[in-house]
């Protein structure tokens, strides 16, 4: 009797200790969470309050002279178009949509798709030209990455800004690329994403359907992907069709409908109902 006693206590001394150890543990990952999640907010309030950049200037960007001076602001030597060379798209390339015609039998899910794909392949249905030099700046960005230090920090910033500034559709899979892994975010990238329209969306949508936990327990996805998709979708709602109706809004209904956190972490749904709002 004894016996059976003390195992019996032991069990339910095992059972208190497994749950306090994963309670604790449940807790300290919460923290981190609502940490990351403030840190966030702190950038995102930064940025807000940052004063746009105006079209052609370089934006306002700590850097150092040659002489080893350090100078806050712009560079003064602004990036300048060669108004003497003429940029047009690549010859045979598709200069206006033309969507093949839909089966209204098809799922409408796979014919978004579709749709998707055809975008991607003709980037320059929507305008844009095509720019040597953004082919020359996605080689020298791609991957994007954290920089490794101040001074590649600094160089790369002013390579992305010029990246900006070229009008080829291309450009929108290195700043997104940038925007969610490389750790930088800028209006004046949204801006040139939300300029590029359709052509952008292809190479956004998989940061929206990547599971990415950065580290923690649950899905994180930039703001700058709702932020994009939306602008873009509300703009060019027509030319994107099913994409909208059938893609992007049903994913915005999927993250924002994770009440409990369960998949997603909390600033990732709050994103999500905020952007599906806009669509309503």
């Amino acid at each position: 009797m004894n016996c059976k006693l003390y195992w019996g206590l032991a069990a339910l001394l095992i059972l208190i200790i497994s749950a306090t150890v994963f309670l604790v543990i449940r807790n300290q990952a919460e923290i981190r969470q609502l940490e990351r999640e403030a840190a966030e907010a702190q950038k995102l309030l930064q940025q807000r309050n940052a004063p746009q950049v105006p079209q052609g200037e370089h934006p306002p960007h700590p850097h150092f002279h040659e002489d080893g001076s350090f100078h806050e602001g712009a560079p003064e030597d602004p990036i300048a178009t060669d108004p003497q060379v003429q940029y047009t798209a690549p010859e045979g390339a598709v200069t206006k949509p033309d969507f093949p015609k839909v089966d209204p039998n098809e799922d409408p899910v796979k014919a978004a798709y579709k749709r998707l794909e055809y975008i991607k392949n003709n980037p320059y249905a929507w305008g844009g030209v095509h720019s040597e030099r953004a082919t020359e700046l996605i080689a020298e960005l791609m991957p994007a990455r954290l920089a490794a230090d101040h001074d590649e920090g600094d160089e790369r910033s002013l390579l992305i800004y010029e990246l900006c500034q070229q009008g080829d559709p291309r450009v929108a899979e290195a700043l997104i690329a940038h925007m969610c892994d490389g750790g930088v975010g800028w209006v004046v990238m949204d801006d040139a994403l939300a300029e590029i329209g359709p052509p952008a969306v292809p190479h956004i949508l998989p940061y929206l359907e990547r599971a990415d936990t950065k580290g923690s327990d649950w899905i994180y996805i930039n703001w700058e992907v709702f932020d994009s998709l939306t602008r873009i979708g509300k703009r060019y709602r027509d030319d994107l069709g099913g994409i909208v109706d059938h893609i992007i809004i049903p994913k915005f209904k999927e993250i924002a409908a994770d009440e409990n956190n369960e998949r997603y972490g909390r600033s990732t749904v709050i994103r999500a109902r905020k952007a599906l709002a806009k669509f309503q």
